[in-house]
């Protein structure tokens, strides 16, 4: 299996697998970084390897509602909801993504914005 890592101002993405029914890989935040407010077309969860991680999610009533995942945690993130990967803390955070459908358009924009 070949694994893609990105480098990325915040931290780095890892892809270890894509096609149109299923992508999964690791995304790790520096500390005090995060990641610009995106949505995604499809379900995406999230499971906290190392360190801790605050997933901000966009309310539809204007409300952030923000969620800590320590070591070991998991959220769900609904098709279309908007929301932030942050890293408020000062140790590195390591998450382990999955989208459930098809994001090969953001998988390919982000291999060709962020070249090994």
């Amino acid at each position: 299996m070949n694994f893609e890592k990105y480098n990325l101002a915040q931290g780095n993405i890892m892809i270890a697998f894509s096609d149109k029914t299923l992508s999964v890989g690791t995304l790790e935040i520096n500390p005090k970084q995060e990641l610009a407010k995106h949505n995604r077309p499809v379900l995406e969860s999230l499971f906290q390897i190392r360190g801790r991680c605050m997933i901000k999610l966009f309310e539809e009533d204007g409300t952030v509602k923000e969620v800590v995942l320590n070591e070991g945690d998991s959220i769900d993130i609904p098709q279309l909801k908007f929301h932030i990967h942050a890293n408020p803390f000062n140790e590195p955070s390591i998450t382990f993504w999955k989208a459930s459908g098809d994001i090969t358009e953001i998988i390919n924009k982000i291999r060709e914005n962020n070249k090994m």
